[in-house]
């Protein structure tokens, strides 16, 4: 949910006017983009009670292919809250539905057995309480076994025990990166070494480290190793900036464009999210000239 309020008060009533709902959630944010660039997408996602139904409404709404899976705890809403007067966010994140093992398990059932199969699947978003770390590295090796390329963007023990020969390309923020171990020097010189020697160790093609606003690191077995930064664009919301590098460079990808233009796409396209309010990349021109102000520097 996305509201606004005029001033923000504390220890005291802070009055709010709702601006929208949008569906959300890193995969069904991927989803949404996927969809506005012209993919064929099946979004597949947990949801149950009253916020559950809703989110399956506005999926309709907006004319998204998805598939549910029931589940007893009630989805959770969070909220996007904007304050007039300094032009500030707060992006309030409550603890998703925990689930049981059946409901996890049918979910990767459900996932494995889209017809027809698809040819990508990107994992993204935090996993559930009650789901164990090894729901994704078995989801990955389950796709690899069908030939599915996975784009992965998750977090913790889920993100670094899938790490291997069945991801195309996963994205790190910081503290996954320092999860692996890392405890050198932070230029990012020094830390593309380190991605270069995880992808060339756990054998995935790409891997991307996001900086920010200094944009992102990508090292490739292929012997890509850029960082490219953004330009300066106002800042309206943070909220899906990742989800969107994420579907652009996945679409990217998915084309078969090159790896190169796919990240510098990716980075353009989070700089372009935060510059416009909800959830989701809308203006395709904007990120066509947010893209053509990156710059890019070889670290190779």
């Amino acid at each position: 949910m996305f509201a606004r309020t005029d001033q923000f008060y504390y220890d005291s009533k802070t009055r709010c006017q709702i601006k929208e709902r949008l569906p959300g959630g890193g995969g069904i944010n991927v989803a949404r983009n996927l969809k506005r660039f012209g993919l064929a997408v099946t979004a597949v996602f947990p949801a149950g009670g009253h916020h559950g139904e809703l989110l399956r409404q506005l999926l309709q709404d907006g004319s998204l292919d998805y598939l549910h899976i029931p589940i007893k705890q009630e989805t959770t809403q969070n909220i996007v809250l904007s304050e007039t007067a300094s032009g500030q966010n707060l992006h309030l994140v409550f603890p998703g539905a925990e689930l049981s093992e059946t409901e996890w398990q049918t979910c990767k059932h459900a996932i494995m057995s889209l017809s027809p199969q698809p040819s990508m699947l990107v994992i993204s978003g935090s996993l559930p309480v009650g789901v164990p770390p090894q729901f994704t590295e078995e989801l990955v090796a389950s796709c690899q076994a069908a030939g599915i390329k996975v784009i992965l963007d998750t977090s913790g023990p889920a993100l670094l025990r899938a790490l291997g020969p069945g991801v195309l390309a996963a994205k790190l923020n910081r503290e996954d990166f320092e999860a692996l171990g890392y405890r050198g020097e932070k230029d990012p010189a020094s830390r593309i070494k380190v991605l270069q020697s995880v992808c060339e160790q756990r054998q995935l093609e790409h891997l991307v480290l996001t900086l920010g606003p200094d944009g992102a690191l990508l090292a490739s077995r292929s012997g890509e190793l850029l960082h490219a930064r953004p330009p300066v664009v106002d800042v309206v919301s943070h909220a899906g900036a990742g989800d969107a590098f994420v579907s652009v460079m996945t679409w990217k990808l998915f084309e078969q464009r090159p790896v190169r233009e796919a990240f510098v796409y990716g980075v353009a396209a989070a700089a372009a999210a935060i510059s416009t309010p909800g959830n989701q990349l809308e203006d395709l021109q904007w990120l066509e000239e947010v893209y053509n102000g990156v710059t890019v520097m070889e670290l190779g």
